[in-house]
């Protein structure tokens, strides 16, 4: 057990683990040179590998450049994976705020008042480091807001823990010992927050590359459940979604739109301007929409909102708004005048339980609303 809690020891082994995932994230960047956060991750990575090595030296080389140089690394890395996981949720990293804590270390360790004590060197650097360790675990959790990932609780907890062990050095190297109470002499509290502290360096790394994986797989996941053309939920995601809805509300309404003689704009007006058609006629109806509505385009030029707690009266009015404000669309830079939609309201009862029975008793209602539109026209 003794020997297991050797500072040296641990040291070797923080050293050799930073090392290797220094070099996983070295062949990671050789593929991705172009990434800035694996770029960030490696050299934050390859100075805590620096800093700990020169740590081990700390009996054959100066003080001032073992613990004054080391450290002041080991507080750069740390604010680089600060700014790293800040360039992880979309901001620009700002490389002043990164260095900052090395840069006051440095400075302060000229002071003799510090140079000459260690316990306000140990309170000194405890604070940047603990610092720094904070402040990359409130960027991982106020990241979860816009990006809601799985692992971001983990690493909220990993950043704190190493924030926690860095910040109760500060108390213990005053009111219990020094970290190096006398030469070739560690305190308890110093190796065993070391040997934590080991497992904590790789296990944050991994968690940012989690992070990256679990991205990815999100926007896999979203593009699979979106139209590409109008970024509304698609079929699938609709049926899903609307499944789940019935089953938690009562009364559930549904609308069944198909926009007016679609062919008729592709024909006359080509692909391109249909495409036009179809994504303002999405952005002008899901503008009128309440927040816990369901909207999608399920098909070509067919789109169906189901609304929770609304019943078919209160859909009929809204689908008469909605009529209203797709005839008031424009497009001025073409001939294409306007653009109408019919509308068809179906309502879940006893009898229409399922998104199926909705969406037939729908469908019959738009087709007899368009068969009234052409007899109208023909009667003109």
């Amino acid at each position: 057990m003794e020997s297991f809690l050797h500072l040296p020891t641990i040291m070797v082994m923080h050293t050799g683990s930073t090392l290797i995932a220094t070099l996983i994230l070295g062949l990671m960047w050789f593929r991705r040179r172009d990434s800035l956060l694996l770029t960030m991750l490696l050299l934050a990575s390859g100075l805590g590998c620096v800093s700990t090595f020169l740590q081990i030296l700390r009996g054959w080389l100066p003080l001032g450049f073992a613990s004054g140089f080391g450290l002041g690394l080991a507080a750069l890395s740390l604010g680089l994976v600060w700014q790293a996981q800040a360039v992880f949720d979309g901001h620009r990293p700002n490389y002043f705020h990164a260095s900052v804590g090395a840069l006051l270390w440095w400075v302060l360790n000229l002071l003799p008042l510090v140079h000459e004590s260690q316990i306000m060197r140990t309170v000194i650097i405890a604070a940047i480091l603990g610092t720094y360790s904070m402040l990359s675990a409130r960027q991982v959790w106020i990241g979860r807001i816009a990006e809601p990932l799985p692992t971001r609780g983990l690493a909220t907890v990993l950043h704190s823990l190493r924030s926690l062990m860095w910040l109760s050095a500060a108390p213990l190297a005053v009111f219990v010992s020094p970290a190096y109470p006398a030469p070739n002499e560690f305190a308890g509290w110093f190796v065993l927050s070391s040997l934590v502290n080991t497992f904590l360096v790789v296990l944050t790394i991994l968690s940012v590359l989690i992070l990256a994986m679990e991205r990815a797989e999100r926007i896999h996941r979203l593009a699979s459940e979106l139209d590409p053309l109008t970024n509304l939920p698609n079929r699938r995601n609709f049926v899903t979604r609307a499944e789940t809805m019935l089953r938690r509300s009562e009364p559930v309404a549904l609308l069944l739109f198909d926009i007016d003689h679609f062919k008729a704009v592709n024909d006359n007006h080509g692909h391109a301007m249909g495409d036009e058609v179809l994504r303002r006629f999405s952005r002008v109806i899901e503008q009128k929409l309440e927040a816990d509505w369901l909207f999608a385009r399920i098909g070509g030029e067919e789109f169906a909102c189901l609304m929770p707690c609304k019943t078919a009266s209160d859909a009929a009015v809204v689908a008469d708004l909605l009529r209203t404000e797709t005839s008031a669309i424009r497009f001025p830079e073409t001939s294409l005048r306007q653009v109408t939609v019919s509308i068809g309201v179906s309502e879940k009862s006893q009898t229409a339980v399922g998104l199926d029975q909705l969406l037939a008793m729908a469908d019959a209602a738009l087709y007899r609303a368009k068969s009234r539109w052409t007899q109208l026209r023909a009667f003109l």
